[in-house]
């Protein structure tokens, strides 16, 4: 039963991103209304679904379903292995993925009504839920990998879903780059556990460490260092925190499902699925619950200091993640995916309720209009007046972390850059070098 559930969690999305993608390529006209009624169809099915395996998995707990099927791959002797594991933490993934985007889709019937790009907003996050998906229930690093990827490719291109206007564009550019700096930890990880255990297995890798000698063990230390590098991208934890703030440029639905509920849990939800091995090494706990502590102060601190609704959420959100950062490293892991789902759950009715929220709380006669709104520090009473100042003063600056994300952009860019330059070079040369030959005032 639970196969079957699995199963149809699985296709479904995979069937309907099909069905679109036809409509696509053979441009055939599709109205708004039409496509809204099986969008909510499609929704309603899938939260059901996701209801009805997380029930089956509740039931069945502390116990979970491996799945093997055919290998996708075979390059000499390397098998990309479909393989999965339905337990509780997926399940539970799972669902709330199901549910919010299915809140997300209901929202955004009204919110962009009549929008241009409306079938492409349907058509991305339809992939962002199959991606969740695979996430969800990978049970290697290798299938993991190719729904991580799903998820930042959708997050990127619905920043800039408005791509006609500059800012958008300028700061998809920052995720992108962002997300593909960490996302080389995902590569690095799989690559060396590969090269040290033979295998990316999350069920295996725990006791494959256990049966490694002590001179082993430093290597495959570094996979968890790699793990963590890689959580930090999507989570918005330090140093990587800078971008998630100015991805709000997208529109307020996918605000809310990617930095406020289901894209921002993925370091959290990666960090979970590991724990067994991460917790064979004190040390890397001991860094988690440190990065979590510094993300928290952090965006506590720069979240004061913002005067927008969404931005404000954005710094919110990073506090959050930090705080279940450090849940984590303490051993709370049911807590801490009881405070995923809570907080995603709370954050995306707060982040759906921003784009209202000013004209609402003015249109209130029991608010007065010069109202302003005090957000004072619990830790204000043990500052002096100048280290207040100062901190602010440094706060108000992000602590000059944008100067950090700049390097990291330009290093990045540079080469693109180098290329654009010499092709715009090499097309004066030709031209000028035509115009000789022919004889010609003007080409």
């Amino acid at each position: 039963m639970i196969e079957i559930l699995f199963q149809a969690l699985l296709v479904t999305p995979f069937l309907w991103i099909l069905f679109l993608g036809l409509l696509f390529f053979t441009k055939l006209p599709v109205p708004e209304r039409y496509l809204s009624e099986g969008v909510k169809y499609f929704s309603f099915f899938m939260a059901l679904v996701g209801l009805a395996l997380w029930a089956a998995t509740f039931a069945e707990a502390p116990r979970f379903l491996l799945l093997d099927y055919e290998d996708w791959i075979t390059v000499g002797e390397y098998r990309f292995k479909t393989r999965f594991i339905v337990d509780l933490l997926g399940a539970t993934y799972a669902f709330l993925t199901c549910a919010l985007i299915g809140i997300i889709f209901k929202f955004s019937r009204n919110y962009l009504h009549r929008e241009e790009g409306y079938f492409r907003f349907v058509f991305l996050l339809s992939i962002l839920l199959f991606g969740l998906i695979i996430v969800s229930f990978a049970r290697s690093l290798d299938l993991l990998f190719a729904g991580w990827e799903l998820v930042g490719t959708t997050s990127v291109l619905l920043i800039s879903y408005f791509y006609t206007q500059n800012q958008p564009v300028r700061h998809a550019l920052k995720a992108i780059v962002t997300y593909r700096i960490c996302d080389m930890g995902l590569l690095a990880a799989s690559a060396w556990a590969h090269h040290f255990l033979h295998s990316t297995d999350f069920y295996l890798i725990p006791a494959l460490v256990r049966e490694q000698h002590h001179g082993a063990q430093l290597g495959v230390r570094f996979i968890g260092i790699f793990i963590v590098w890689a959580s930090l991208a999507k989570a918005g934890q330090l140093p990587m925190s800078s971008w998630l703030p100015t991805a709000m440029e997208g529109p307020t639905p996918s605000s809310a499902i990617f930095y406020g509920a289901l894209s921002v849990h993925l370091g959290p939800f990666l960090l979970l699925r590991f724990y067994d091995f991460l917790s064979q090494f004190p040390g890397l706990l001991v860094l988690i619950g440190a990065i979590g502590f510094a993300s928290a102060a952090y965006a506590s601190l720069v979240g004061r200091t913002r005067s927008d609704a969404k931005t404000m959420l954005a710094y919110a959100t990073i506090t959050q993640v930090g705080i279940i950062y450090l849940e984590i490293a303490l051993g709370f892991t049911s807590f801490a995916l009881f405070h995923m789902v809570a907080h995603a759950s709370f954050r995306t009715y707060q982040f759906l309720r921003s784009s209202s929220l000013i004209q609402d709380f003015f249109e209130n006669p029991t608010v007065e209009q010069d109202v302003r709104i005090d957000r004072p520090s619990p830790f204000g009473k043990y500052l002096t007046a100048e280290a207040k100042e100062r901190l602010f003063i440094h706060a108000l600056h992000g602590f000059h972390l944008d100067y950090f994300t700049g390097l990291l952009i330009r290093a990045v860019s540079a080469p693109a850059n180098l290329y654009i330059r010499w092709e715009k070079y090499s097309m004066e040369v030709d031209r000028k070098f035509l115009k000789r030959i022919l004889g010609r005032g003007r080409l």
